[in-house]
């Protein structure tokens, strides 16, 4: 079940650095608001986090370990577990408006769609 309302002790808890995960995905979902673009943006964010491009291929296992974390982060924020459905397909399900105000930064962009 997602969150009602932002789980405002676990995002105090954030420090700056998970704190920059969810506000690059928040900033990147308008323009991105389909499945088949939500999809590379998911993996995206935590290649740019790291400095990496984003559509590089080769996943190094701290890649995959950037990215495993910044999941279960999302998925803490959003419905309170460590798993969940596809990552894209829950954003959808939350909303475009919904996914920024449970990360805590505000009213998210209108979606087009």
């Amino acid at each position: 079940m997602v969150r009602a309302e932002p789980d405002t002790q676990l995002l105090a808890a954030l420090t700056a650095d998970q704190r920059a995960g969810p506000r690059l995905l928040a900033a990147g979902l308008a323009e991105r608001w389909s499945l088949a673009g939500l999809t590379p943006w998911v993996y995206a964010v935590p290649k740019i986090l790291a400095g990496l491009p984003p559509v590089v291929k080769a996943a190094t296992p701290e890649l995959k370990a950037a990215q495993r974390e910044f999941f279960v982060l999302v998925f803490r924020v959003l419905v309170g577990k460590h798993t969940g459905p596809r990552l894209p397909t829950l954003l959808l399900a939350v909303g475009a408006d919904r996914v920024p105000t449970l990360h805590g930064f505000g009213q998210g962009p209108r979606s087009a769609g």
